[in-house]
């Protein structure tokens, strides 16, 4: 049996993936859109927004129930903290042809990330790259950090699920009528286990469609020595940006500086000596 195949059902997708009716506004001044051709030649484009050559990159899957615009105000936010930041939409969503799909969006995922090392050589960006994903987009980071381990630094996970069953099931689906076990979901237990990147998981206290106990067993199962795992409060899946505000972008950019070795307190003792 094809992987995914007994969630990756029209009733389930209907619910993970809400496209916008509207297509991607124009890419800004400060931008540049990335268009990767994909099996079945469907066309991905990726929005890049460069900080500078020097920075590390963080290539980024979104919630999938997420407005792809709103993301172009906080990628100005990245690239401000000199962070590129790099998101990749699904199928269907934005000028991404095709439809979407669970076991789409995972191969995807991996053709994406190979595509983003190539296209960051290209330009000759070679410090860094961390995956970040929120929601069904941890999904996609997940997998990539148990399986591409040696071309990422780091991993974020944003209002990220352990099971599968109760993130459906917050969805409202009814995963009993649909007769699913867990073993047809994500494996993410088994996926975290194995990651030993570094780690970093943020979740809201309200969050009612992901509790945040599904992100306390994340972290519990996480195989990574250095992990950090930070709740929210107030928040829910829609307002944790806005909730958590400046010290949300605080947290990534010391998570990522920190991985990459940037301005450590070892760097800046290095520097004094000078």
């Amino acid at each position: 049996m094809e992987k995914y195949s007994r969630i990756d059902n029209p009733e389930v997708i209907t619910v993970l993936f809400k496209v916008p009716s509207k297509p991607l506004h124009d890419c800004p001044e400060f931008a540049e859109d990335v268009e990767f051709t994909v099996s079945g030649n469907n066309r991905l484009t990726c929005r890049f927004f460069p900080a500078e050559q020097g920075a590390p990159t963080l290539l980024y899957f979104p919630d999938s129930m997420a407005s792809i615009k709103k993301y172009d105000n906080f990628a100005e936010i990245y690239t401000r903290q000199n962070i590129n930041f790099l998101i990749a939409p699904y199928r269907g969503y934005g000028k991404n042809s095709g439809k979407p799909g669970i076991a789409s969006m995972m191969e995807d995922a991996e053709f994406i990330l190979q595509e983003t090392v190539t296209f960051l050589k290209e330009k000759n960006i070679t410090s860094p790259l961390f995956v970040m994903g929120t929601s069904l987009g941890s999904a996609c980071a997940i997998d990539i950090a148990s399986s591409y381990a040696n071309h990422i630094k780091g991993m974020i996970i944003e209002s990220g699920f352990c099971d599968t069953l109760p993130f459906l099931t917050g969805l409202g689906l009814d995963i009993t009528r649909m007769s699913l076990t867990e073993d047809d979901g994500f494996n993410h237990r088994e996926k975290i286990e194995k990651i030993d990147l570094p780690t970093l998981i943020l979740h809201g206290s309200r969050d009612t469609v992901v509790p945040p106990a599904q992100a306390e067993i994340l972290q519990a199962n996480s195989g990574a020595r250095n992990k950090q795992f930070h709740i929210i409060p107030g928040a829910n899946r829609e307002t944790l940006i806005e909730t958590g505000g400046d010290l949300y972008f605080l947290t990534i950019k010391t998570f990522v500086d920190t991985v990459s070795g940037i301005n450590t307190w070892r760097q800046k003792r290095r520097k004094q000596k000078k």
